[in-house]
């Protein structure tokens, strides 16, 4: 088995990536035939270093003194929960006791540790901010929550799951620290009047589309305005006997994926106030389903329009069946 070296079983990573969730670098390597080319104690030495703008940085270095044999398995398990995300070298050497370089190999590779990165980045902030002057310190608690939870769709994935966590574990200098970041590369000049701004938007969308059950901007409907903004059309249709409420909206010009008429189809199958779900939509990076029109109109298996039962997308139109169309023509 060629994954099987010095009695272990070896897997290999498809690519040379590590992700957030990799917390250690562990690489197998063998030196041969020692006893006779080295014969003497001497050293193996392993380093990560950071390659950025042409220039490189050791980050890393550690070393393991070997005696001479014929054939010496070299593991070594490396710690890179604090190595940030960016393009790396692991370098292995081979050093006889003059520290001459004997045998060196060099390998590529890319790390991505994006709460790490906003770590640094909010250690640095602080370190040249003073938050009692800021809007943040004025807030309380649950205001701070209530701020970070709408701001959610403004956020990359990786910080939404870092702002998860400084909720979970009530981290109340960190929500500051990481609110005022947010607004101060948003507005650099005037960080408190953005967010304000923006909070009045944030109220209004959570009065409009609150379920009972979330904040309004934690709804489907609520998540996209905020992130979006707000539609050109809306067209509301909760009368069709055979489909639950559903609404389209739609955006004439889409900038943030550089789309035209864009559509977003949300519906509501539970019937309770408010819980209109996502369908269907034409913009990058939402949700897609060619078959949206047969789970709106599920309670009409029978419409479905051509001879292709499992495969069809479209229903039959109807005087109460709208929604083709009204995807189509609005």
């Amino acid at each position: 088995n060629a994954f099987v070296k010095s009695g272990i079983q070896m897997e290999p990573l498809p690519y040379n990536f590590y992700s957030r969730h990799a917390s250690s670098l562990i690489f197998y390597n063998e030196v041969y035939n020692a006893d006779k080319a080295i014969g003497e104690d001497f050293m193996v030495s392993y380093s990560i270093e950071k390659l950025e703008d042409g220039e490189s940085e050791m980050v890393m270095i550690g070393h393991k003194r070997q005696k001479p044999q014929p054939i010496i398995p070299v593991l070594v398990q490396m710690d890179i929960s604090q190595v940030p995300s960016g393009n790396y070298n692991l370098i292995v050497e081979v050093r006889n006791r003059a520290k001459e370089l004997l045998s060196r190999k060099r390998i590529f590779f890319q790390r991505s540790n994006p709460f790490l990165d906003q770590e640094l980045e909010t250690l640095q902030l602080a370190a040249n901010v003073n938050l009692q002057e800021e809007f943040v310190e004025k807030l309380t608690p649950e205001e701070l929550e209530y701020s970070l939870r709408a701001l959610t769709p403004k956020l990359p994935q990786g910080d939404v799951d870092l702002v998860n966590s400084m909720i979970r574990n009530d981290s109340l200098n960190a929500q500051r620290l990481y609110l005022f970041s947010f607004w101060a590369k948003e507005s650099p000049n005037n960080p408190g009047f953005a967010y304000h701004k923006y909070m009045e938007v944030a109220r209004a969308i959570d009065e409009q589309f609150n379920s009972g059950f979330r904040h309004g901007f934690e709804t489907d409907r609520g998540y996209i305005y905020l992130k979006y903004g707000q539609p050109d059309d809306i067209e509301n249709r909760d009368q069709e006997p055979s489909a639950p409420p559903y609404e389209i909206w739609t955006y004439y010009e889409f900038p943030l994926t550089n789309q035209n008429n864009v559509k977003f189809v949300f519906y509501n199958p539970s019937l309770a106030p408010g819980d209109y779900q996502l369908l269907h939509s034409t913009a990058f990076g939402e949700r897609n389903n060619p078959q949206w029109q047969r789970d709106l109109y599920r309670d009409a298996p029978n419409e479905i329009q051509g001879s292709d039962y499992f495969g069809g997308t479209e229903m039959l139109d109807n005087f109460n069946r709208n929604a083709g169309r009204v995807f189509r023509d609005y």
